[in-house]
């Protein structure tokens, strides 16, 4: 009875330590559909993965993501979004370099809540894409107002 009492013991780590990679794959499971079910976000791996690997992909620039410039644009918003995360004190996300791009890395511990860092980085993202979108469209509107304007009209500016 002794014995059996020590192995019970004995066991007992292992279960937390199951316990709590069960966890953290729940809380990836979590981010998992918070990923999955915004149209701006792009699911990278599955969720039995820790850390877990998405990305920030505006639905408005999928179509165009063969293109080269589209294609930084959206490295260069995921290193932001977590830029301004991060120095907002969500420690556990990093951005990672995959095959190609730049994703989003989350290492969710057990005292963070997945929606909380979730919604933080798809309000940063949101933010972020509209500033680069009217940025974009001020230089479009400044070149085709270039482009229309007299010689005198151009040097005069």
């Amino acid at each position: 009875e002794k014995d059996v009492s020590r192995k019970q013991k004995v066991a007992r780590p292992d279960n937390g330590f199951e316990e709590m990679n069960s966890g953290v794959v729940r809380m990836n499971r979590c981010l998992h559909e918070l990923v999955g079910d915004h149209p701006d976000f792009e699911v990278l791996c599955e969720p039995t993965r820790a850390p877990y690997y998405f990305r920030y992909l505006p639905n408005a620039l999928a179509e165009r993501l063969d293109q080269l410039e589209v294609q930084q644009l959206v490295d260069r918003l995921n290193e932001e979004i977590v830029e301004n995360v991060q120095g907002r004190g969500f420690k556990s996300v990093m951005t990672t370099n995959a095959p190609g791009f730049v994703a989003i890395q989350i290492s969710i511990s057990s005292n963070e809540i997945p929606h909380t860092t979730f919604e933080a980085l798809a309000r940063w993202g949101r933010l972020l894409h509209t500033t680069y979108q009217s940025t974009s469209e001020m230089e479009t509107d400044l070149c085709s107002n270039e482009l229309h304007s007299s010689p005198t009209e151009v040097s005069a500016t």
